[in-house]
């Protein structure tokens, strides 16, 4: 069961904790309808977790086309259910989170987020469990990529369902390590002795500008083309997944949400909210009710999960995680990632424009209502997007309110700039291997450069050595400007 599979619930009786929350049955029993009362506590060795989700259609939208899952890979019959607060332990298959953010109208990404679902569960519990660590990230990788092959392959041969797609963040633990797959701008938070960290990258066109240093944190609060992401699940037939990894901390409190939620509020009111002492449900509902307070235009779905154990180090004082990606090793005719080889460029995909995101705090609503982007934003993004060839797809659009379609705004499209741009990239590293977009383009010497023709767009340029050492630039390549990039360890 996924997340909008909740009402169906669990058969057996309800036991309640201390708070007065639901539980549901420990997880890894075959039967829940006979299971004993939930272990809270782990086994001195052990890593126990506590998680809560839930999903909300908002104040605007006539259908959720969110969904999520919360899954322990030791269980064969599917995701648990949703909206219950629900304890176990980790065993050696490990459990896993996913936010995905549907899009494409007409119920299609309702559509498309159920099928995510469904396949990051089979892919990740696979037949047996992982090997090691490297196994099991490299599953988490093949799970949102065979999410993404399904959607695609469903949407061509349906004529009423071109262009779905959904967003992908799943995070998945196994032996301490919580490792990240993201495809949009869906995100995962870390609460770390009450500090709040944002530990995956939004794949959207706002972020790149804002690390091409083409716009400021402040600009983007009132950037007009805040809603486009790079690359979702099914629009493409082959995606770049963003492979990250974090060692959980003793204590360590994860969010997983769509954009419905950090869209419209900010990282200081999530961060208050995260770090209240209280049940799973009401720190849920509570990120719900600020989203809904701020307009509620979107769906919005919020997972939190605390994790607990001796199996896990304590939180030292100034350990706090950070944007890291998983060097996982290659396999014989296998990209980096574990996938098929990626495509030379990616397309991006330009949801339906919604009314503009406005965070919950009156200092960001004022200078939202500000001018405030430069000349050279501008005209970055009309180079980006005013050459692109826009192909029309009809009434689906990501982030369409009722009152949008009525005023008939413009259709999602496709942006793909033919004209290769030369790059070129130099390493300080005495041997490595290049890599871009995760696709390996061969061996990399100390000041010789290598020549790249790239389609404009965005691109992760990244350099790895044997001894694991390894360094990468996010780089948005623009039409008609040639791009060096130069890649130096940061101890360099």
């Amino acid at each position: 069961m996924s997340g909008d599979a909740r009402q169906n619930g669990d058969d057996g009786p309800k036991k309640v904790d201390e708070h007065g929350e639901t539980l549901a049955p420990e997880p890894g029993l075959e039967s829940w309808s006979r299971a004993p009362k939930a272990a809270m506590v782990p086994t001195p060795e052990g890593l126990a977790f506590q998680v809560f989700g839930m999903t909300h259609v908002g104040l605007v939208r006539e259908h959720n086309e969110d969904n999520f899952m919360i899954a322990d890979l030791s269980l064969e019959g599917g995701p648990l259910p949703g909206e219950q607060v629900i304890p176990g332990s980790v065993s050696s298959r490990g459990v896993a989170f996913a936010v995905c953010d549907g899009m494409g109208g007409a119920a299609a990404g309702e559509v498309a987020s159920h099928m995510a679902v469904d396949a990051l569960f089979e892919t990740l519990r696979g037949d047996a469990g992982p090997e090691d660590r490297d196994d099991f990230a490299r599953r988490l990788v093949d799970s949102v990529e065979e999410a993404g092959a399904r959607i695609y392959l469903a949407a061509k041969k349906d004529r009423t369902r071109r262009g779905m797609g959904t967003t992908a963040t799943v995070a998945g633990l196994v032996d301490k390590v919580l490792f990240l797959g993201q495809v949009g701008d869906s995100r995962c938070y870390i609460l770390r002795n009450g500090r709040l960290t944002r530990v995956t990258k939004d794949q959207s066109l706002v972020n790149q500008l804002i690390e091409a240093g083409q716009l400021t944190e402040d600009e983007a609060e009132a950037f007009e083309h805040s809603n486009i992401i790079l690359q979702a699940l099914g629009t493409t037939e082959q995606v770049a997944v963003d492979l990250t990894f974090v060692e959980l901390r003793r204590g360590d409190r994860i969010l997983l949400c769509s954009d419905g939620l950090s869209g419209l509020v900010n990282d200081d009111a999530i961060r208050e909210e995260m770090a209240c002492v209280g049940p799973l449900r009401e720190l849920v509902e509570r990120l719900i009710d600020l989203a809904n307070a701020a307009g509620g235009h979107d769906n919005v779905t919020c997972i939190v999960a605390d994790f607990d154990g001796e199996a896990l180090d304590p939180a030292e004082a100034g350990d706090a995680p950070f944007y890291q990606q998983y060097p996982l090793p290659r396999m014989e005719g296998r990209s980096s990632g574990g996938g098929p080889a990626l495509p030379h460029a990616v397309k991006s995909v330009v949801p339906r424009v919604t009314p503009q995101r406005r965070h919950f705090d009156a200092d960001t609503a004022r200078a939202a209502q500000q001018p405030s982007f430069s000349w050279l934003t501008a005209a970055s993004v009309l180079a980006l997007l005013g050459l692109a060839a826009v192909i029309t797809i009809g009434s689906m659009g990501r982030r369409a309110s009722s009152t949008e379609t009525a005023l008939g705004p413009p259709p999602p499209a496709y942006v793909d700039v033919e004209v290769p741009v030369e790059v070129r990239v130099r390493a300080a590293l005495d041997q490595g291997e290049l890599y871009v977009n995760g696709r390996s383009y061969g061996p990399l010497a100390v000041d010789e450069a290598i020549l790249l023709r790239l389609v404009p767009g965005a691109y992760h340029i990244e350099a790895r050595e044997s001894d694991g050492t390894q360094v990468g630039k996010d780089v948005l390549v623009e039409p008609g400007l040639p791009t060096e990039v130069v890649l130096v360890p940061p101890n360099d």
